[in-house]
């Protein structure tokens, strides 16, 4: 047996008083040190004491018994009292230590949080200032906008008002010191503003308009518009004066505007006098040109056909023609036709 097991104060008395015969625990007995053996008789004689004291009226025997086993039950409980103080101590540690845990979790998530608040703060103030800027660039756009336009002789439209009057809206014609100035429109149907205004309602009239599949990148941008008949002003009527060689010669500019966009000068290079029955041997309306040699044909075409021709002072690159009908010539297949070209 270890030595550990000696110093169980209740087991070696109840031994020794009971005067055990076994060998195993004699010798257990037996094997303790003079001062052990000092101290378990000062345990046997008060255990005596406290006998006489509790229980006088037992047998000396048995009141030896029942003293021991009450101080070993004393014992127990102190130390079940002394256990359950330690599991306490030990939860509370280990509480206090998750509680730390969590608090180091929870930091973070404060972080981020005060960190969310804080870029969602500097994200509003960013747009902010983004809008502001956008807004001052609106107005700055505006302001150099209208000067612009007011250099050229031309007025400040109001692209917001004509879009939502008519969303087909592509741009704004004008002539300088002429009757033509007019919104023009694009469609995928040709015929629609052949009939109708700018607004859509009934017209015989109609609205100066784009060949239909037109885009804003096009080379060559045709441009319809009726020819009201003798002595009429209305729509494309006077682009018909262009047949006069001093009206040619004062009126060489033509200024179309984009939607939205800036006001591009066109110089006229040529009117021309057609019947629709040669679009196979020359199309006024080709929108571009495959390479320069398709490019070079089409300008010797409409040099040859033009009734005036103008050589323009810079290589254009881009062109719009205008495009009315003219029954004197050919009838019902005439057109008239007003060709100019903006170069770089």
């Amino acid at each position: 047996m270890q030595q550990g097991l000696l110093l169980l104060p209740s087991e070696i008395m109840v031994a020794d008083i009971r005067s055990v015969k076994s060998a195993g625990i004699c010798r257990c007995f037996m094997s303790l040190t003079m001062e052990e053996r000092k101290r378990m008789e000062k345990i046997k004689d008060l255990a005596g004491r406290l006998g006489e004291r509790l229980f006088s009226d037992l047998p000396e025997k048995k009141r030896v018994r029942l003293t021991v086993q009450m101080i070993a039950g004393i014992f127990l409980a102190f130390a079940a009292i002394a256990g359950m103080g330690f599991f306490r101590y030990r939860a509370v540690k280990q509480l206090e230590k998750y509680q730390a845990i969590a608090d180091a979790y929870a930091q973070p998530d404060t972080v981020l949080k005060e960190g969310r608040e804080k870029s969602q703060k500097e994200a509003a103030a960013e747009l902010e200032e983004i809008f502001s800027e956008m807004e001052a660039d609106a107005e700055r756009y505006r302001q150099e906008y209208e000067s612009e336009m007011r250099e050229k002789g031309l007025e400040a439209y109001d692209w917001d008002a004509l879009c939502s009057a008519n969303e087909d809206t592509r741009g704004w014609l004008c002539i300088p010191d002429t009757l033509i100035n007019f919104p023009v429109v694009g469609t995928e149907d040709n015929a629609f503003y052949l009939s109708h205004d700018f607004t859509g309602d009934k017209s015989s009239a109609g609205c100066p308009f784009m060949d239909k599949d037109t885009q804003v990148w096009d080379f060559n941008r045709v441009i319809y518009g009726h020819n009201m008949g003798a002595g009429s002003q209305a729509m494309f009527s006077t682009l018909l004066k262009y047949e006069q060689e001093e009206y040619f010669k004062e009126h060489q500019t033509i200024y179309f505007t984009d939607a939205y966009g800036s006001a591009a000068a066109y110089q006229v290079m040529a009117v021309v006098k057609y019947n629709i029955d040669d679009l196979a041997e020359w199309d006024f309306r080709t929108r571009n040109h495959e390479d320069m040699e398709s490019y070079n044909v089409w300008m010797e075409q409409l040099q040859g056909r033009a009734l005036y021709y103008e050589e323009p002072d810079h290589a254009p690159t881009s062109i719009i023609t205008l495009a009315t009908c003219d029954r004197r010539v050919y009838g019902k297949d005439g057109r008239f036709l007003v060709i100019a070209g903006a170069g770089s």
